[in-house]
């Protein structure tokens, strides 16, 4: 009874050094149902802004108040990172998946006219003078009920079924642009750029329909698109702060919306989270509980890492950058805590992280949720470039298995980062694969190999540690697919 009471206390402590609840503690049933209602309304009417105290008010007009309340009867797992007696075990795939099965699909365009995309090298121009060079394109492949939709912002969205046939092209970016499909590099004037917008993340789905960002006449819009009817059903303006805001409102079900909002310099919203109708109607705003950093004039600083944002079902899941709580969305206002990362002493401070020493602290790099297990990345130091060539960052692989509840690393440690960490794959016909490049949802895993990518994973390190029968496989599928052809593994 005391151990118990101990790890309530503990959950208790961890959530609200990670985000304070601003709501009752209302069951998830009470809170799914919770309706507008002139209690509501006029409580979200009587609450202001207050910019004299900086606390967090809700804005006036906003349906619901939120609610982070922990579920007593499903407290959040809490992954107990601090403790470094690290329990080491290798994941093995087969403990999860018995059957593989492939998948080809081809792009509608000639190569050279254009492809799928894999870290293309892309220069873009302003209309005001200058320029961004670098490897903002990668192609998207999201896997609805019946359809697969793959493509990118630079040739267009492009719907298929789930065997991989090509049916008709969603949107087809047929804007100028300047295409070496030898060297996988392309460039464009950013005032020409329309069609689908929202780079790699700018697309959600949920049984037939698709969200995502359109830019027409050289307007920022959000589009609601039925697969089945192959037609937009909705469209409304969508305000866009920067091409590279990778974040963009995600579809739930019932057609309500959630977004991403949070910038660590916002000191106006003070949001991180927000639900919307189509309409674009505010339901809940999230407020923003990280601390605000004490920015520095003329002093650059180091991007606060990535949200983890995705769906587990229908359901999106998200984790705050720089906070130490995975939530499920219940909508339109709950935030459910399913897990927590208890970083302990080694956690790091938005201070430090933006301008500080890292080497001794632990941060979240990696995340993937399937139905049976979480595969869970973090680094010791900052994961950049020059840190990964001088040997001191250390990346630590681990995973929790659902159904033992336990908590176990690969190893002690590791050099190697994720875009170069291989996978082996057991199942009977499967491919080893780079961790990077897996996509893992519900109670399927799957690998994209395109004919470039394939041709990188032969020269990488890991490679002569794989068989001889792995080699030589992955050398003739190199061969034999077309340029313009990708390759989906699937693990079930």
């Amino acid at each position: 009874m005391k151990a118990q009471l101990f790890f309530y206390i503990l959950v208790f402590l961890l959530i609200a050094a990670c985000g304070k609840s601003k709501g009752p503690g209302l069951s998830d049933k009470e809170l799914f149902a919770q309706k507008e209602t002139t209690d509501t309304t006029q409580q979200s009417k009587q609450e202001t802004v207050s910019p004299d105290t900086g606390t967090y008010v809700i804005p006036p007009g906003i349906k619901y108040t939120e609610s982070r309340a922990v579920d007593p009867a499903n407290p959040p797992v809490v992954f107990d990172i601090a403790n470094r007696k690290l329990n080491i075990k290798k994941f093995n795939l087969s403990d999860y998946y018995t059957k593989v099965r492939f998948i080809k699909i081809k792009h509608p365009m000639p190569a050279t006219e254009g492809n799928f995309l894999f870290n293309a090298d892309c220069q873009i121009w302003f209309e005001k003078g200058g320029g961004l060079i670098g490897p903002w394109f990668n192609s998207l492949f999201k896997f609805t009920d019946n359809y697969i939709i793959a493509g990118d912002a630079a040739f267009g969205i492009h719907c298929y079924d789930k065997e991989g046939k090509f049916l008709y092209t969603i949107e087809s970016n047929d804007f100028p642009k300047a295409y070496n499909a030898s060297k996988n590099s392309f460039s464009f004037n950013e005032t020409d750029m329309k069609g689908f917008s929202g780079l790699n993340s700018g697309i959600s789905a949920i049984g037939n329909n698709c969200l995502y960002r359109l830019k027409e006449d050289n307007k920022n819009m959000l589009c609601l698109y039925d697969l089945a009817e192959k037609k937009r059903i909705m469209m409304r303006p969508l305000e866009v702060r920067n091409l590279f805001f990778s974040e963009s409102p995600r579809l739930l079900e019932n057609n309500l919306t959630a977004n991403y909002v949070y910038q660590v310099d916002d000191t106006l919203s003070r949001d991180f989270f927000v639900t919307s109708d189509l309409k674009g109607d505010t339901l809940c705003r999230f407020p923003n509980y990280n601390p605000m950093p004490k920015l520095k004039k003329n002093v650059s600083y180091s991007s606060p890492p990535s949200p983890v944002i995705y769906y587990y079902g229908n359901q999106l899941t998200v984790r705050q950058s720089m906070n130490d709580t995975v939530y499920r969305l219940l909508p339109p206002n709950r935030l459910l805590p399913a897990y927590v990362l208890n970083f302990g002493t080694y956690r790091i401070d938005i201070q430090t992280y933006l301008y500080g020493n890292q080497s001794e602290n632990l941060l979240p790099y990696y995340w993937k949720e399937s139905d049976h297990y979480i595969l869970f990345a973090y680094t010791k130091n900052r994961e950049t470039p020059n840190n990964i060539k001088n040997g001191s960052v250390k990346f630590f692989y681990s995973y929790y298995d659902k159904k033992t509840r336990q908590f176990y690393h690969f190893s002690e440690g590791m050099t190697l980062p994720v875009d170069e960490l291989f996978i082996e794959n057991p199942i009977p016909d499967g491919l080893p694969f780079i961790l990077w490049h897996a996509d893992i949802s519900d109670n399927q895993l799957r690998v994209c190999y395109s004919k470039r990518r394939l041709e990188e994973i032969i020269k990488k390190k890991g490679f002569s540690s794989l068989s001889p029968d792995q080699q030589n496989k992955l050398k003739t599928l190199q061969s034999d697919l077309g340029e313009s052809e990708v390759l989906i593994m699937i693990l079930e």
